[in-house]
């Protein structure tokens, strides 16, 4: 059953990407998407595993020809400008989802430690595969600094605040509806721990 109900969310988050990543504000090679807050409140509601695997699933769906990044499909977005961006998303989620499982819901501090972690693991790390590939093929960007101000710097504030919102919306929502309970259909701890007693 918790499998069943793992796809289920998979499969919600994927429909919820394929709708916000059409809006999209061109910028050179690499357009300002919202496409980040969702891999980051995918990772942090539904944990490392099952984060991963949505975006896992959205790249295989997208490549066999269903239009889910921004209304685009096929092998040719997989190895456009921007597909280093794109096969970062499951790193970013795994290793993010792994960091957000140890910070307690209500801790003291939650909402700033959720905001390092997203900013730097569920958002940086993928420019490392995006810089990489993004260079290799677009030319004028071989050099590192042009790579960095056509493919990073101009996006960084903005990715600063997708992740202010998604420490917000995983920190408000894991309250009620922890990771636990949202694959498997518990309660949250505390509540158990008041039945048990």
């Amino acid at each position: 059953m918790a499998k069943v109900r793992g796809l289920i969310f998979c499969a919600l988050f994927i429909a919820i990407f394929a709708v916000l990543s059409l809006v999209q504000i061109p910028v050179g090679s690499v357009p300002i998407t919202l496409e980040t807050l969702v891999v980051q409140v995918c990772a942090g509601l539904l944990g490392p595993w099952y984060g991963a695997l949505t975006f896992v699933l959205l790249i295989v769906l997208d490549l066999i020809g269903l239009p889910l990044i921004g209304g685009h499909a096929g092998p040719s977005l997989m190895l456009g400008p921007t597909a280093g961006y794109i096969w970062g998303w499951p790193f970013c989620a795994l290793f993010a989802g792994l960091a957000i499982a140890r910070v307690r819901p209500g801790s003291r501090g939650e909402i700033v430690k959720l905001i390092a972690i997203l900013f730097v693991l569920g958002d940086l790390v993928c420019y490392i595969p995006g810089l990489l590939w993004l260079r290799h093929v677009v030319p004028s960007l071989r050099p590192w600094g042009s790579a960095l101000a056509g493919g990073m710097w101009p996006f960084l504030p903005g990715d600063f605040v997708k992740s202010v919102m998604a420490a917000i919306i995983i920190a408000r929502v894991r309250r009620v509806y922890p990771t636990e309970r949202i694959l498997h259909g518990q309660r949250a701890s505390m509540d158990s721990g008041i039945a048990e007693s």
